[in-house]
């Protein structure tokens, strides 16, 4: 019988095929550069896909198990492991990135999706928006060693750049959570804005089911938190110092999220209400431009002095100039397509766009606008990551 095996090396993986007779194929992928590949989070086939950022071929999966339903996906700080959390599951998933194993699976609460990383790689943070906790997880011990509670439909996790602080947008209220991390507490709640007198008119809106702060976005220094309300229709500009908010400004309709530019000289906000994005100037704290978008949007990239609006239902991005803060026209990516959200390369040229239907991954190149498809990377793949990358973001 012949039995062969040979190693070939593919932008810092190494891959090792083994042959036997001339009908079995397997491979074993070592990954010796985690900057090499993009992480793509398939939510149907509850697996994580690598793919070769040089080569857009997909390199490997790691099957998570039977419904899982992973929601967002992040690499280490320092390259070392992968983690999801399952939202189906209830669980945390932890791959190691060199072996591409499934190593371990953690219980936390319930329909864990938003996390991050604090800046040493020392704790991974899971949002259980449904549990209105966050599960601290260790990641020398990798254990679950404190679950904090008192949140209320708890989204997106920022982390201060020293580590020691971590901001909780709360999606069911309408305040932002201050967690002490050495102590591991919700140490405060900072209230981005009143609801309105009409409140008490109108309680379904303001007061039933409320749409509140998906994410508290940080400025480069580390210095200002920019939370958007959704209900309220406001950006709420936290000062990280005192904790206290310093300025509130009006924008659009039912605005999702700030989305801020490498430079740190805007936060752009998709106003989903009334379909316009607002370009809030940082160095004044005023919006500078309110431009027309599309509906349903779910994510804001920027690349080569652009940036790129994802229109989830329409099937189009927005393109948008940062230099004179007008629209650049828009891109069609397809016909009957629900786009996701996406995330940009280190380099700030490429948008690696997972689009859920036709279980793909549109690569747009930032500078020409062109667009490469990525076909059949997983069932309904619902985001990607690449590790240092600053639009490293979730619905």
């Amino acid at each position: 019988m012949l039995n062969t095996r040979r190693s070939t090396v593919v932008s810092g993986l190494v891959i090792f095929a083994g042959l036997v007779g001339a009908a079995a194929l397997t491979q074993d992928i070592k990954i010796t550069d985690p900057t090499s590949v993009v992480l793509i989070v398939n939510r149907d086939s509850n697996d994580i896909g690598f793919m070769d950022i040089k080569t857009h071929k997909m390199i490997g999966k790691v099957f998570l198990g039977n419904n899982v339903n992973p929601h967002m996906v992040m690499m280490s700080p320092d390259g070392r492991y992968v983690v999801t959390g399952g939202t189906r599951a209830n669980k945390a998933y932890i791959i190691d990135v060199p072996t591409l194993k499934l190593v371990k699976v953690i219980p936390v609460d319930i329909a864990p999706e938003h996390l991050a990383f604090s800046p040493d790689g020392r704790y991974y943070y899971q949002g259980n928006p449904d549990g209105d906790s966050i599960s601290v997880i260790d990641m020398a011990s990798l254990t679950e060693i404190k679950r904090i509670p008192g949140f209320v439909e708890p989204l997106n996790v920022t982390f201060t750049p020293d580590g020691t602080k971590a901001y909780i947008g709360n999606y069911g209220a309408h305040w932002v959570g201050v967690v002490d991390v050495t102590r591991h507490e919700l140490l405060k709640k900072i209230q981005v804005a009143a609801p309105p007198g009409v409140a008490k008119l109108d309680p379904d809106r303001y007061l039933g089911e409320i749409k509140g702060i998906n994410n508290a976005s940080i400025t480069n220094d580390g210095r200002y938190l920019y939370a958007a309300d959704s209900d309220l229709g406001v950006v709420g500009v936290i000062d990280t110092r005192e904790d206290k908010v310093v300025k509130v400004i009006r924008v659009g309709k039912d605005p999702w999220r700030a989305y801020m530019s490498h430079d740190g000289k805007y936060a752009v906000t998709v106003n989903n209400g009334d379909e316009t994005i607002s370009i809030i100037d940082t160095s004044t704290n005023k919006v500078a431009a309110t431009l027309e978008a599309g509906p349903d949007m779910t994510g804001v990239n920027f690349a080569a002095g652009k940036a790129f609006v994802i229109s989830s239902t329409s099937g189009f991005v927005y393109v948008y100039d940062m230099q004179s803060l007008r629209p650049g026209g828009r891109i069609k990516i397809g016909t009957n397509l629900q786009l996701e959200t996406a995330t940009t390369d280190t380099a700030g040229q490429k948008v690696y766009l997972a689009s859920s239907t036709d279980h793909s991954i549109y690569i747009i190149d930032g500078r020409t606008k062109a667009v490469e498809r990525v076909a059949n990377v997983g069932l309904f793949p619902w985001g990607t990551h690449i590790m240092d990358s600053k639009d490293n973001y979730c619905h």
